[in-house]
């Protein structure tokens, strides 16, 4: 990994920017307001099927599914942000479907993020799935209003939204998914048949909007602590491309690593592995005197059930503990675990090993600080730290909300 090595560098990192550029990565020649066709009423230009089995035609302007297994036709260019709408009208009787986004294409495999079309009984069209690995990461239970956004008596129109790890789905025009998930920024889009037997699904209207795309951009080197600094307690140094992070119970000050340049909003990822002790990644801190060194938001690392919780130090103390049982089955003290901490506002979210520990939304705390690692005073601690990054725009414009 490289490091920036340039303050007005690093200060890009801790912008996120949105915009429109061109329509790299789409098919189609007719452009409105950004708009570019994914389907041209006529031909399956553009979209390919991965599977050894199913059917897709182009019948009156619509691309039309049919199948006995589940399988997915996926576009051939791939997005990173983007708005994307398209219509589906779905068979009678017990029938199944979804929208994949920034998905991933293997032979008779596609996996990962679904906008989903459900027009059972429970409707749950409008969520998110992670077809294939997480399964529900936004079902609709208990959420009338969302639950009544699809009609099964005729064409259904869907807009789905992404921009870096902001996830947003529309169902003929009510927000039925809000979300946020750093796990995949980029990939195709993809149509599903569920597999049964003699339907037909029907799509068309489909487009998209490319708005560019995000990337993850490392602000540790892998080599020394160029762009951080050190705040008195404990010890930091680099061994072998990872940032270890000791202390000892006579030492009362907590022992801090914090990145040059404040920032806001951001979305930051990391691998952590701690063998005893106390530690936590820092964000919106503030530096003060005393044993503290800084006070702030910390979501927690321990070898403990509630890593990934939010601690204010200094402030409120805890604010939200993971569940301790779902929690559980996703992290192994003592193994590499992924963090990823995405603050934006008001809204809070940490992920362990992609799996969301917790989510604050109306956090009334500081929405501007330093971030960084930290030793636990009063304790003997050994934490270590690889591959921190950020999530940052590719290419400049608009200042994200």
């Amino acid at each position: 990994m490289q490091m920036l090595r340039k303050m007005a560098g690093l200060s890009m990192l801790l912008i996120v920017f949105s915009g429109t550029v061109g329509s790299t990565g789409t098919i189609g020649a007719e452009k409105t307001g950004g708009w570019v066709s994914l389907f041209d009423g006529k031909t399956l230009n553009g979209w390919y099927n991965p599977y050894d089995w199913g059917e897709a035609s182009v019948v009156d302007g619509e691309i039309r599914l049919v199948a006995n297994r589940k399988f997915f036709l996926v576009s051939k260019k791939s997005y990173g942000d983007f708005v994307f709408e398209a219509e589906i009208k779905m068979p009678e009787g017990k029938a199944n479907s979804g929208f994949m986004f920034r998905c991933h294409v293997k032979k008779n495999r596609v996996f990962g993020y679904q906008a989903e079309v459900d027009p059972s009984k429970r409707a749950w069209a409008g969520g998110l799935y992670d077809e294939g690995r997480r399964r529900w990461l936004n079902p609709l239970a208990g959420q009338p209003k969302k639950q009544k956004a699809f009609d099964r008596t005729k064409w259904n129109k869907y807009r789905i939204e992404c921009v870096g790890d902001h996830l947003r789905i529309y169902v003929n025009g009510i927000l039925t998914t809000d979300y946020r998930d750093p796990l995949d920024i980029v990939g195709p889009v993809a149509l599903q048949h569920h597999g049964e037997k003699g339907k037909v699904y029907r799509f068309r209207n489909i487009r998209i909007k490319n708005l560019g795309k995000h990337a993850w951009k490392p602000v540790f080197n892998g080599k020394d602590l160029k762009g951080w600094h050190m705040l008195p307690g404990g010890t930091w140094k680099v061994e072998n491309g990872v940032i270890v992070g000791s202390g000892e119970k006579d030492q009362k000050r907590h022992g801090l690593l914090l990145f040059d340049l404040p920032v806001s909003d951001f979305t930051a990822r990391l691998k952590f592995r701690i063998s005893n002790g106390d530690s936590g990644f820092y964000f919106r801190v503030e530096k003060v005197k005393g044993n503290d060194n800084a006070h702030g938001l910390q979501a927690q690392i321990a070898p403990t059930m509630e890593t990934g919780g939010l601690y204010e130090v200094g402030g409120r103390k805890w604010i939200v503990k993971p569940k301790a049982d779902r929690l559980k089955r996703h992290y192994k003290p003592d193994k590499w675990t992924d963090m990823a901490v995405s603050a934006h506002g008001s809204r809070i979210v940490v992920h362990i090993n992609g799996y969301k520990a917790v989510e604050l939304m109306n956090d009334t705390g500081r929405k501007k600080g330093f971030f960084g690692l930290q030793i636990h005073g009063n304790q003997d601690v050994k934490v270590e730290f690889k591959d921190i990054e950020l999530l940052t725009k590719a290419k400049t414009g608009k200042v994200l909300n």
